[in-house]
């Protein structure tokens, strides 16, 4: 499983939320890493099996997050990494700009995934999901949270839904996303955004924040116990607007 979450302030202000769930037998990541990609300064963690990521952030204000799309048709044959979608996206100079780039994108060797990206120029109202189910590519309109599960996965989406719809009526706007990606359930740990099951838990909680003046990556990696073994932070000025590079 994993969760994705947003929240809108304004037209110029927005935060992303990222719970990376895994098996616990997988490498973990490493950190967000500073790359230039199409000459646009890009910051992700990486995924070190696949190489590529779940989330990044670039210059433009643009930040994309992958989603994994269990209920999908995996094509046949060898598959590419998802992960690697997300690096080919990073550069785009605006949402709309990745759509067009990923409706470009050959994908029949992709097992089927979600992509939701965010700008400083769309509003919440306007935020969009592309789903790859296997055999095509639709576009929808994006509501928080998202869930990506292979196993329970009605019941998870309808638990988080209802404890972030609890917390946008009864907690502060700031501290939404942040409780909502903590929350541990002892009673249902396999359905909490913090989740936890005997094969699989949450291994990082990643945060991006991008306002008209500033972008800030925050990765903090969870342990056995689902405390932080580490964290680390990006931080930036915003540049203004570039004509798009090619992706190479």
């Amino acid at each position: 499983m994993c969760t994705l979450s947003w929240l809108y302030h304004g037209n110029n202000h927005y935060e992303v939320y990222f719970n990376r769930d895994e098996q616990r037998s997988r490498l973990p990541a490493l950190e967000p890493q500073n790359m230039m990609i199409d000459g646009v300064h890009c910051v992700m963690p990486i995924d070190p099996v696949g190489g590529g990521s779940w989330i990044s952030t670039n210059e433009h204000g643009v930040t994309v997050c992958l989603l994994n799309y269990y209920q999908g048709e995996t094509p046949k044959g060898a598959l590419i990494s998802r992960g690697l979608i997300v690096k080919r996206l990073a550069s785009s100079s605006s949402s709309h700009n990745l759509d067009l780039r990923l409706m470009e994108m050959t994908l029949d060797r992709f097992a089927p995934f979600t992509v939701v990206s965010f700008d400083t120029r769309r509003t919440a109202n306007e935020t969009v999901a592309w789903t790859w189910d296997g055999q095509r590519l639709s576009r929808s309109r994006a509501c928080a949270p998202m869930v990506s599960a292979a196993m329970h996965f009605e019941q998870a989406s309808q638990y988080r839904l209802n404890l972030f719809n609890e917390l946008v009526v009864t907690t502060p706007s700031n501290d939404v996303g942040r409780l909502f990606h903590q929350t541990h359930d002892a009673h249902f740990p396999h359905l909490s955004p913090l989740m936890e099951r005997d094969d699989a838990r949450t291994v990082s909680f990643t945060s991006v924040i991008v306002s008209s003046t500033k972008q800030e990556m925050s990765y903090r990696s969870v342990d056995d116990d689902r405390t932080i073994d580490f964290q680390g932070y990006q931080r930036w000025l915003r540049s203004p607007i570039a004509e798009q590079g090619v992706f190479k």
